[in-house]
């Protein structure tokens, strides 16, 4: 039977990772190798602060698409969104920008429209938006309504304050009395009055009845109506004397307000200490004072909510990527793996730490010695061995130009790269083992990614080699950002028994 080398244990371990790798690639981010279906719509949002690509775009809470692209046109962010196909969007549908919960991540739901309205074609724009909540537009809103309660209070102090706010509360109080008093004293004297009315009006009913012959039902209801209004307007005098009785007796609490010495005294001494707390709000005293006087305490407010702000935009440009590429070099029929932990803290800015296998990472040398002609013949033979390596770089990228240094492989070295169509397609050159005896590494490198988070690589590796070592490779990577990973181990299935 015949036994596998070592170079292809190693491409077969490398095939197999790849595939994996992959797989996992698919499940997370929903990938496939054609272009997602969908057709495009635009919004336009004046700010889209902590909003990524690839976030979901929903309507009523379910799917039903996801940012494809975002974009700065004449100072206004363009948003693109791919929407799946069959789902139909009222051109009149509001575009707004949600956060699931305080501090998470955040989204774009979309709402129904009106029925009447038109369904939206591909390519067209939405043009009702609604930013996300800003936290300073809030804090100008809370001092608005500080503002608005100093300004309140004052007023209550200048009206109700003092010895002659408390004589016009009580005058006024004085001045009810006496009108409801006035109103018990005409009812009384006009009961009579009223009696007559209602006496006259039943004559007069009757006299409409002997003179009418021809419309007599209509007179009858006449009649009837006006019977049915005097027995109400004397069931309301009733209610009148019986309500005008209670207060004059004290009860219910406008006859205790009226009456009682006791309520207006704790009226009184309400009205005395909103004037008291108002006092010291204007004096500066307690949290609400100084919020509303001192400019200092504000002052630190905005500070402290400046440095909120601060710190949620910079946790959202930092990013974390897991890498893993696999390269088949040509020339000596073997593989190479590489580990890569990348963090980057800004978008121009990141660090890089890579751990490889190389299995020519290491020259063993044998010595020999053996007879030929009767003379001893020693030689040397050397086997390259496998070993792990190295990397630790810093990064800086200038618009499409990026400058790289560090460790390559164990080794000082430099890198160039240069960035393509929106970073999917990168060539870089490396250079590092510098030797003065032999010739440093050279490595061209070319990336492309047709699909997210997958990309093919190949290029010409330790091309100005003098020994022989240069060989031209080819091979795949994958590449996962944190959120993938989070959503990755959130989705994996936990058994249960």
């Amino acid at each position: 039977m015949t036994k596998l080398t070592v170079e292809a244990k190693v491409g077969v371990f490398v095939v197999m990772g790849i595939v994996i790798l992959g797989y996992m690639a698919m499940k997370v981010g929903k990938l496939s190798l054609m272009r997602e279906k969908g057709y495009d719509v635009e919004v336009f949002f004046d700010s889209v602060s902590g909003l990524a690509p690839d976030v979901p775009v929903e309507i009523a809470g379910v799917e039903v698409g996801r940012v494809r692209d975002i974009s700065l046109v004449d100072g206004m962010a363009r948003v693109v969104l791919r929407i799946k196909p069959g789902v139909k969007i009222k051109k009149d549908a509001k575009a707004v920008i949600r956060t699931r919960g305080i501090l998470g991540d955040k989204y774009i739901t979309l709402g129904k429209g009106s029925p009447s309205a038109p369904d939206i074609k591909p390519g067209q724009r939405l043009w009702r938006t609604e930013p996300a909540m800003d936290l300073d537009a809030l804090m100008g809103t809370l001092q608005d309504v500080a503002a608005d309660i100093k300004s309140l209070s004052s007023s209550l102090t200048g009206v109700l304050g003092g010895a002659e706010g408390k004589a016009t509360l009580k005058a006024i109080f004085n001045n009810f009395k006496e009108m409801v008093q006035t109103l018990n004293n005409t009812v009384q004297k006009n009961r009579d009055n009223i009696d007559v009315i209602v006496a006259n009006l039943t004559d007069f009913s009757k006299t409409l009845k002997e003179l009418g012959g021809v419309n007599v039902k209509d007179i009858q209801k006449i009649i009837e109506n006006l019977s049915q209004a005097s027995d109400r307007l004397g069931t309301v005098m009733e209610g009148m004397n019986r309500i005008v009785s209670r207060v004059n007796a004290g009860k219910g609490n406008i006859g205790r307000l009226l009456n009682e010495e006791e309520a207006i005294d704790n009226l009184n001494a309400a009205l005395a200490s909103l004037r008291e707390i108002s006092e010291k709000i204007n004096q500066g005293q307690g949290t609400i004072g100084k919020l509303v006087n001192e400019e200092e305490t504000a002052e630190k407010i905005n500070t402290a909510l400046t440095g909120i702000n601060d710190y949620l935009q910079k946790q959202e440009t930092f990013r974390t990527y897991v890498d893993y590429r696999g390269e088949y070099l040509f020339e000596h029929e073997w593989a190479k793996s590489y580990f890569t932990l990348r963090i980057q803290p800004k978008e121009d800015k990141y660090y890089l730490f890579q751990v490889v296998d190389d299995p020519a990472g290491k020259e063993k040398v044998t010595r020999i010695r053996r007879e030929v002609d009767g003379q001893i013949v020693e030689e040397e033979r050397v086997e390259l061995e496998d070993e792990l390596k190295f990397s630790a770089q810093i990064a800086k990228r200038y618009y499409n130009l990026g400058l790289r240094g560090g460790f390559f492989e164990s080794t000082g070295g430099v890198a160039i790269d240069y960035y393509l169509l929106d970073d999917r397609l990168t060539f870089s050159l490396e250079a590092f083992d510098f030797d003065w005896e032999d010739n440093p590494h050279l490595k061209f490198i070319a990336n492309f990614s047709p699909i997210h988070h997958i990309y093919l690589t190949a290029g010409y590796d330790d091309f100005i080699n003098d020994e022989g070592q240069e060989s031209f490779f080819l091979g795949a990577g994958i590449q996962f950002a944190d959120e993938d990973i989070k959503t990755l181990i959130t989705n994996v299935p936990i058994p249960t028994h």
